[in-house]
């Protein structure tokens, strides 16, 4: 149901929602007071009540949304239905990417890094540019005493398999020096105002800085026009930071004035949807330069920028705390819509240790932004910094990673069309289980897979709750019934992962780097007895997906053994010459066969 709430109502309406059983849901509205929102559900009764923070009045009319559906599931995937769901982004995007302020000082320096990787035998897809890349910190600047010939470096890494991500921050410099950004921003009246119409300059990286209006459709038409510019350099995407919009000397004004389309209003109006505003024209730049899957990453967000963008969860710290935070706060961005998600492994500030470092890369394995990442003046996170037990235990996880890409964009593919999350708490799959209710340090991977990592320092065992049905240790193969808590021994090179028992996985050929070329080859794994799984192909790069050019994969173990793979759906042409399917009764081999467009069993 919906209804509409003005700011300054005398009375408190009472909204009552009635079951189809005849249970009612009480919510008691309290809106005299109200913009940034607070809710709270009575302890020993079946109510809400919704207050204003009386530090924040407003005359502003409130749209809510309340959702319901039999399941969690239910709600979850309503809730994506209203605001959109994470479209599907290029392969590679789920491969490992090495990120830390101060690698782009140089490109010099970020070859360094791409050496590394490629001397210790590790995968990687992406590296990422900090604020150092840019002129003097101006948006939509390559620094060419840093980077001689930013274009050719570009092209250079991508024949060695890595792609390249520059930042890009909300502050635009002002510089009256020959700046064109600035210049054209401030000559079509593009930056936000203080109240007497005056631009608005507030102090970020690049010192004194104006904002774009983004509310404004021509100002994101404006700032999309220039997204080409990383286009143009053979870039992969736009990382946007500082999007609150943030600023060294605290919170903007809050009554600068900002525009919602063509109305005039104010910052508190538009501040949480500024960062939501310059995804969406981060997107589309990069869509109409590429006719790609735009990749942007946002730090900033509202209801509905996962159409946009993926997040990250900003500049956390190399404390334990805050990997135990991790799993809690991506399993809620999830439940928000945002499919793709992660966190900065090892953590951004202070000094992480080889035990967070490992523990955290492990914990990360499914999650979905892969991304080690840390702050300038702290110590390096590279696998190869620390000792040898670190740098092979690193490896082994990102070849590990690397075998689950399959199946993991087989989970956002399936994501697109139901609007659940990939990473997901337990509750989402058993909410009728009263005790996964209060599980924060496990999360599942779909339906089918269950991750519990080591969250605690010096632990090297756990208390592992499996939730109904039958698992399997993926480690050692061992059966447990679910409806239950195990204890499950974790040295510090080993993650508890257990795989529910029945199930068929894709299993990913060893790689050093996401091709954009087509596999010709692929495993699938049972674990269990039988099982049935459907498996998803395209491209991997553009939208031609969505004019049906696709090919859904059917693969089945019967209960008597026997093994069938079929091509249900032949739309995209390349198809995998062939396919083995591996089980506790050996491995079996089929070919594609041209002329039936289907697949034979030859061993």
């Amino acid at each position: 149901m919906t209804n509409r709430l003005t700011g300054y109502q005398n009375a408190a309406p009472k909204v009552t929602l009635e079951y189809a059983d005849g249970r009612q849901l009480l919510l008691d509205v309290y809106t005299n007071e109200i913009i940034r929102v607070f809710m709270n559900r009575g302890r020993t009764t079946n109510s809400y009540a919704i207050k204003g923070d009386k530090h924040h009045k407003t005359s502003y009319t409130v749209d809510y949304y309340v959702l319901g559906g039999h399941s969690l599931k239910d709600v979850v995937a309503n809730y994506t239905y209203l605001t959109g769901v994470t479209p599907l982004p290029q392969k590679w995007v789920l491969g490992y990417q090495q990120s830390r302020w101060g690698y782009s000082t140089s490109d010099d320096r970020v070859a360094k890094i791409a050496d590394g990787f490629e001397k210790y035998h590790l995968p990687i897809d992406v590296i990422h540019l900090d604020i150092d890349y840019m002129r003097g910190y101006r948006d939509f600047t390559w620094d060419t005493t840093k980077f001689k010939n930013p274009k050719q470096f570009v092209a250079e890494m991508r024949k060695r398999g890595i792609r390249l991500m520059p930042i890009l921050d909300a502050g635009v410099k002002q510089d009256k020096d020959g700046y064109d950004i600035y210049q054209e921003g401030i000559e079509k009246g593009y930056f936000v105002e203080n109240p007497d119409g005056t631009v608005f300059v507030g102090r970020v990286w690049p010192g004194d800085a104006v904002f774009p209006d983004f509310g404004r459709p021509e100002v994101r038409n404006w700032w999309a026009k220039h997204v080409k510019f990383f286009a143009d350099m053979g870039a992969c995407g736009v990382w946007n930071d500082m999007d609150e919009p943030a600023s060294f000397d605290g919170e903007l004004p809050t009554d600068l004035i900002f525009h919602d389309g063509e109305q005039r209003t104010t910052h508190t109006r538009m501040h949480n949807v500024f960062g939501h505003l310059q995804a969406q024209a981060a997107y589309e730049g990069m869509k109409a330069a590429t006719g790609k899957r735009p990749y942007i990453i946002t730090r900033a967000a509202y209801a509905g920028t996962q159409k946009y963008s993926t997040i990250w969860t900003g500049d956390n710290q190399s404390i334990w705390s805050h990997l135990q935070l991790a799993i809690p706060q991506l399993n809620s961005l999830g439940m928000s819509g945002f499919a793709i998600a992660g966190t900065d492994i090892g953590g951004f500030q202070k000094d992480t240790t080889p035990e967070l470092l490992t523990r955290w890369l492990e914990a990360s394995l499914f999650v979905p932004l892969f991304r080690n990442h840390a702050e300038m003046g702290t110590r390096y996170q590279e696998p190869w910094s620390f000792d040898r037990q670190t740098l092979d235990t690193y490896r082994d996880y990102l070849n590990l990673r690397y075998r689950f890409v399959p199946f993991l964009y087989d989970q956002l593919r399936h994501e697109t069309e139901s609007g659940l999350p990939v990473m997901r708490p337990l509750v989402l799959n058993y909410d009728q289980d009263p005790a996964v209710r209060q599980i924060n340090d496990e999360y599942m991977v779909g339906t089918s897979i269950l991750v519990a990592p080591i969250v605690n320092q010096g632990a090297d065992k756990r208390l592992v709750y499996l939730p109904a049905g039958k698992w399997l240790d993926f480690w050692n193969n061992a059966e447990y019934s679910g409806q239950q808590t195990i204890m499950v021994n974790a040295p510090l090179e080993k993650l508890p992962l257990f795989i529910k028992k029945d199930t068929i996985l894709p299993w990913g050929n060893k790689v050093k780097h996401i091709s954009d070329e087509p596999e010709k080859v692929m495993t699938f794994r049972l674990f269990g007895d039988c099982g049935a799984y459907k498996h998803y192909q395209d491209n991997g790069l553009d939208f031609k997906y969505q004019e049906g050019e696709y090919n859904e994969y059917y693969v089945e173990v019967a209960n008597d053994g026997q093994v069938a793979v079929k091509l249900n759906k032949h739309g995209y042409q390349p198809t995998y010459e062939r396919v083995y399917v591996e089980t506790d009764r050996g491995r079996f081999e089929f070919d594609y066969d041209d002329s039936n467009e289907d697949y034979r069993l030859v061993k």
